[in-house]
């Protein structure tokens, strides 16, 4: 994701695959969760656009909204402007990271691809951009952030001045992320601060419509009186909600038949807060497999005081792909994960201290001539493009019967 202060985000989801286990039953005091959470493809025939969300989502992005009230906003300069900006920063980052990510065959990360059903990305706030070029397969993407989730803006009733300020802001954020492939948290909330783009949605919105997909519907996401969860229909936010809450966007990719849930939540996944018996944490503890990304992650896990995450990720993931700003190698290799390595690794840049990992570097350098090629660069070292992933396969234990069978 981002630079980010300490404070997280992030979460756990659906299942990988058909391993699920998705718990219908609350326990004493516990809301049962939303239906979506299982994961499961959910096929329609085809699945319904929701025309008023689907053309908001566009005329957000830049594109066409063909509907009537927003069209007749197209005619402006400022969404003129907007639109042509979007679509030669969009192409341009296609070109360079989005494409090469979806082209990307190599045979290890291949497989991982095509067995991840559920994909949690922590420290990713809105990127869906990257969830969806290297995982198009999920059904279901669960992405976390410190940021806001905020509300799409009330185009219509925006003077022709407050429209071009929306636009400014939201080609910032957006644009920003275009450049160098991540977000910076700190940035982010300034610009939120100014109001006329609040919170995530609005650039989940833009990467949905340039990824290709139709909204089927949203949903926001909020802790009820028992700790537990409910969904409300998407309206406006009067005022922003305690973290944690969130969001859910059905979408699908016309002429397809799989309803696909990309859920965003805010949220401080730091211990103190992402604790056993939180309704975060109880929201996610039912599930099994899945895999994990994190990319920028501010080396946020590699520190004790964010022990509980590393620990879900490195006891409910099937796969993990990562940078070394994720989870330490050593956790990986102690525990008898199968390590594939990509790309080069560097020192961390001068904005993170005492996180270079000396095993990690001896690694690369053992499997020189081994490392395998990464064919897109990402993250923080977006100027040098001296970039780095690790794809960390759970060990495949042998089967042990129970005592006395």
């Amino acid at each position: 994701m981002r630079k980010i202060p300490v404070l997280a985000l992030l979460a756990l989801l659906p299942v990988l695959g058909a391993a699920i286990d998705c718990r219908d039953d609350a326990g004493p005091g516990e809301s049962a969760r939303p239906a979506a959470e299982t994961a499961v493809p959910r096929v329609a025939d085809p699945p319904a656009v929701d025309p008023a969300l689907d053309g908001l989502f566009s005329f957000a992005a830049g594109l066409p909204s063909g509907a009537a009230p927003l069209s007749a906003l197209e005619a402006e300069p400022a969404w003129k402007d907007f639109s042509a900006a979007a679509a030669t920063n969009w192409r341009e980052f296609d070109a360079a990271v989005l494409g090469p990510m979806r082209a990307w065959d190599d045979r290890d990360f291949g497989l991982a691809r095509a067995r991840t059903a559920s994909l949690l990305y922590p420290f990713g706030g809105p990127d869906l951009a990257t969830a969806l070029a290297l995982f198009p397969g999920a059904t279901t993407i669960v992405l976390m952030g410190l940021e806001p989730v905020g509300s799409l803006p009330d185009f219509e009733r925006l003077s022709p001045e407050g429209r071009a300020e929306a636009f400014t802001d939201l080609g910032t954020l957006a644009f920003d992320f275009l450049t160098r492939g991540y977000f910076i948290t700190m940035d982010m909330m300034d610009l939120y601060s100014r109001k006329k783009i609040d919170g995530a949605l609005p650039v989940i919105a833009f990467f949905l419509k340039r990824g290709g997909y139709a909204v089927a519907g949203v949903r926001r996401l909020a802790v009820d009186g028992n700790g537990g969860w409910r969904e409300t229909p998407y309206e406006r936010l009067a005022e922003r909600p305690r973290r944690p809450y969130g969001v859910r966007i059905d979408c699908f990719k016309p002429g397809e038949t799989v309803l696909r849930t990309v859920y965003y939540f805010s949220c401080d996944i730091e211990n103190r807060a992402f604790r056993a018996g939180s309704p975060l944490h109880r929201f996610f503890g039912g599930f099994e497999r899945m895999s994990t990304f994190v990319k920028a992650g501010s080396y946020l896990l590699h520190w004790s005081n964010f022990s509980t995450l590393r620990g879900l990720i490195l006891e409910r993931s099937l796969y993990v792909l990562q940078d070394d700003t994720a989870v330490p190698y050593r956790y990986f290799k102690k525990s008898g994960w199968q390590v594939t390595l990509f790309g080069r690794y560097a020192t961390p840049v001068k904005d993170f201290i005492n996180v270079e990992q000396l095993d990690l570097r001896a690694a690369y350098e053992d499997a020189e001539g081994q490392a395998r090629p990464l064919p897109f660069h990402f993250g923080y070292r977006w100027v040098t493009q001296v970039d780095n992933l690790l794809l960390a396969e759970r060990p495949r234990r042998p089967y042990k019967a129970p005592v006395g069978r």
